[in-house]
């Protein structure tokens, strides 16, 4: 989550807007009024569209206005959602930015690029390791006795996910692993999975 996140009043100047994208890397901003609510979040590829077509404001406007562009509403999440909530909502809308929401005023501002540094702790991907993805039985205590494996041989499990499988009767399962090899990691897990469907170094 990006703190104290730079905004934008409805009555902007959008070419302001777009520098600020450029200049911090932004491709969303969310849009307050004078009392700090927001009202929705535009996007740099929305500024530059409507600078594009729109023809000069004139001496007496002077400049156009960013409620002149289509100002997105957005569901707010809050600083304690958990990930897969945001990561839900910014699927459904077709986001990558949400704003984050603390006593009805904006605190924070989520991103595509928080969720990707967050899925890389979960999958310990700076850290080196055999990493092996599996189809397992959709049975209790299935977790426990692939870990009771691994440290048999003295692997170190350093993350460890499940997701969805293929039919109900199975669960997907990806680990990682340091100080086992490839080929003592495989001996110890493929009795207990249903079938191994990659093993790779990383």
């Amino acid at each position: 989550m990006t703190l104290k996140p730079v905004t934008l009043r409805p009555d902007s100047d959008p070419l302001a807007g777009v520098a600020i994208c450029k200049g911090g890397r932004f491709r969303h901003l969310p849009v307050v009024d004078a009392k700090g609510r927001v009202l929705g979040v535009v996007s740099r590829a929305d500024l530059e569209l409507f600078l594009s077509k729109s023809e000069s404001p004139g001496v007496i406007k002077r400049q156009h206005r960013v409620d002149q562009v289509e100002i997105r509403e957005m569901p707010p999440v809050q600083p304690d959602s958990p990930l897969e909530v945001a990561a839900s909502l910014m699927v459904e809308h077709k986001t990558s930015c949400l704003p984050v929401m603390e006593d009805e005023q904006l605190v924070g501002v989520v991103t595509e690029t928080d969720l990707f540094t967050a899925l890389l702790r979960v999958f310990s991907g700076q850290q080196k390791g055999i990493r092996l993805t599996a189809l397992t039985p959709n049975l209790k205590g299935t977790l426990g006795v692939i870990s009771t494996a691994v440290a048999e041989v003295r692997g170190d499990i350093l993350s460890i996910n499940v997701f969805e499988g293929t039919a109900p009767d199975n669960r997907g399962l990806t680990l990682k692993v340091a100080d086992a090899s490839r080929e003592e990691l495989i001996k110890a897990v493929e009795p207990m999975v249903l079938e191994i469907l990659d093993v790779r170094e990383i």
